[in-house]
Order: structure tokens, then C-alpha cells, then sequence
């Protein structure tokens, strides 16, 4: 049995340039490490890819009688790849690390004290004595409104309680109470009281006698 002659081998023509398969290597792995350089995290991986397809785009570049094309358009994809990939990964280590540090310090931080103005404390008005038909008037702070209350023709012992802001703004409110005799000869004794600790009473006698207590609200810091 024969076989059919085979063609001669021909060379390639004298000063064609032979296929750069490195150059098609680094161009992909350009294209690789700039896809990964844009994605959070991997980017410090693709610093590496982006080295190596540098390294191979180089080679292919100095190869004798190769194209060049795709070795140098890989050197260029991998180069930008490779800046790319620093820059993001230094934005996201700084993201990172800020975040911890931050979150770290803020809880060594003291919880601060809540602001003055927004605490309140019980305040107490009284009236006692052997006075009868006895007027009352008081001020209030109700929401940051003042307001005066009378109560006429009372009997004693009289007491209301009140929750009042202090510090802040709340500096600066007056608490007063007023208590008027009757037409008897009796006394009346007005007292202003905070945790039941006693910040100012007044005594007066006689008929129509009047009892005035009055303080601010900067005594109230000082208790």
C-alpha cells in the first residue's frame, strides 16, 4: 500500500512576524486583574495579576520576530490594572480601618450625661396653719409654659406636686407660692419643698395676712 507524497514544508516568508501568544497572555491577565481591581477586597489580589501580566506584556515585548500588538496593549491593561487595584485597595483598607478604630474609640467614650434642661425634679407646694378660707396662687411650668393656678377658699393642709425642669433654659424659671388669710386671726405658712428637703418657708398671722414663697431655678442646681 502507498501513501499519497506529503507537500513540502514551507517556511515562513523571510521578515514575517510569527504569532505572540505571551502577548495574548498578558493582555487577558490585564483584563482580569483591572475586572478584579473594581471589586471590593479582591483588589489586593489583583495587584499581584496586574505584577504578573506586566511581567509577561515585558517578555512578549523582547521576543524576536513576534507581533506586538497584543503585548503591548496587555503591558498597558495590566499597568493600569495595576494602579487601579493600589489606589482602591488603599481606599478600602483606610474605610476599613477607620471604621474599627472609630467604632473601637467610641467604646472607650463615657456615655455623656444627658442635657441640661431635659431632667426634671419633684417639687412640692404647701400650705398649712390655722388660717381658714385661705387663697392660693402658684406658678407652674408645664412643657416650658408658665402658668399661674389660684385655688380660693381653701382649707388647710394644701399640697401639690410638680415635676419641673431644671438647668438649661429651665435656669431661669421662679417658683412661687402665695397663700392669703382668710378673715380670721390665724397664721399661714407657705413652704416650698424638692425631695422633701425644705428650700424656703414664710409664716404670717393675722387676718388677710399673706405668706410668699419664691425661688429660681438656680437654687434648684444648687440642692
Amino acid at each position: 500500500m502507498s501513501y499519497p507524497p506529503q507537500p513540502p514544508y514551507s517556511a515562513p516568508p523571510q521578515g514575517a512576524l510569527l504569532p505572540n501568544k505571551l502577548g495574548l497572555a498578558a493582555l487577558w491577565v490585564g483584563i482580569g486583574a483591572f475586572v478584579a481591581a473594581l471589586i471590593p477586597f479582591v483588589s489586593y489580589f489583583a495587584i499581584l495579576v496586574a505584577f504578573v501580566g506586566i511581567v509577561l506584556g515585558v517578555i512578549a515585548l523582547v521576543l524576536p520576530r513576534r507581533r506586538k500588538k497584543a503585548a503591548t496593549a496587555g503591558s498597558i491593561v495590566s499597568f493600569v490594572a495595576l494602579i487601579v487595584s493600589i489606589g482602591t485597595s488603599i481606599f478600602y483598607t483606610v474605610v476599613l480601618f477607620g471604621s474599627l478604630i472609630s467604632a473601637i474609640t467610641n467604646s472607650f467614650e463615657p456615655t455623656p450625661p444627658p442635657p441640661l434642661g431635659e431632667s426634671s425634679v419633684p417639687l412640692s407646694y404647701e400650705v398649712d396653719g390655722m388660717g381658714s378660707d385661705v387663697d392660693i396662687t402658684y406658678t407652674t411650668f408645664i412643657d416650658g409654659i408658665d402658668s399661674t393656678q389660684q385655688e380660693t377658699g381653701q382649707r388647710l393642709p394644701f399640697e401639690r406636686d410638680f415635676d419641673v425642669a431644671y438647668g438649661g433654659a429651665a435656669t431661669y424659671n421662679s417658683y412661687t407660692l402665695t397663700a392669703v388669710n382668710g378673715d380670721n386671726d390665724g397664721d399661714v405658712t407657705c413652704r416650698i419643698s424638692l425631695d422633701d428637703r425644705v428650700l424656703i418657708e414664710q409664716t404670717a398671722s393675722g387676718a388677710f395676712a399673706t405668706a410668699t414663697c419664691t425661688i429660681s431655678g438656680t437654687e434648684l442646681l444648687t440642692q
